[in-house]
């Protein structure tokens, strides 16, 4: 859920309970209060997901660059149809390339809201996990822009991976689980940019030969 802090996370913290002494492998920068209200494998869980700062190995293919594409010109579209269908065959490309199973993907209209702010998206550890979109910002109902649809998209995508992935007993919000994100962020982003200028400097090529 692309949010401050998980559901869960905010309302399982007891604030008034003492939290017991830090745990030996915490890292030295302060860490959230909830943390020390966790069981010893729960900290363990926690600490193992800061750790680790982006996925190695990930490099997206040809088929998931065009499933971005796609996805990008479907938002532009602005119909609920195409986005969804746009969302759910990226989604599909990118669990290939991680070879975990594929994950449902359903995209909503307008975003819920309430005084902490706008639901973006949201992770659900059902049984198969889903995870939900909304394409339409709450107060006037404009379709999101496609970098924030995709950082969405794929914060919710870091949740399923931390379970089918990284084998993770949890997914919380750790300063590791934001870089992760920002790295699948910058590497799908950055190598669309990457193609879509060597495309570019082949078109100008053939000006300069023809």
């Amino acid at each position: 859920m692309l949010m401050k802090m998980r559901i869960e996370e905010i309302f399982s913290i007891d604030y008034l309970g003492k939290p017991p002494g830090p745990s030996r492998d915490a890292p030295k920068r302060p860490l959230p209060a909830f943390f020390y209200k966790l069981p010893l494998h729960a900290q363990r869980c926690y600490l193992r997901s800061d750790s680790m700062v982006k996925f190695d190995g990930f490099l997206p293919d040809a088929a998931a660059k065009i499933r971005l594409r796609e996805l990008e010109l479907a938002l532009k579209g602005g119909t609920l149809r195409t986005v969804q269908d746009g969302a759910a065959a990226l989604m599909t490309e990118l669990c290939r390339t991680f070879a975990v199973p594929r994950i449902k993907v359903e995209v909503r209209g307008v975003r819920p809201h309430n005084t902490r702010g706008e639901l973006h998206g949201l992770f659900r550890v059902s049984n198969p996990p889903e995870i939900l979109l909304w394409m339409r910002t709450a107060q006037r109902h404009d379709v999101v822009k496609p970098r924030t649809f995709l950082r969405t998209l794929l914060h919710e995508l870091c949740h399923y991976l931390d379970y089918s992935h990284l084998k993770l007993e949890d997914s919380y919000h750790t300063m590791g689980f934001f870089r992760r994100e920002s790295f699948l962020v910058k590497t799908l982003v950055g190598s669309e940019k990457k193609a879509n200028s060597r495309d570019l400097q082949s078109e100008r090529r053939k000006l300069v030969l023809y």
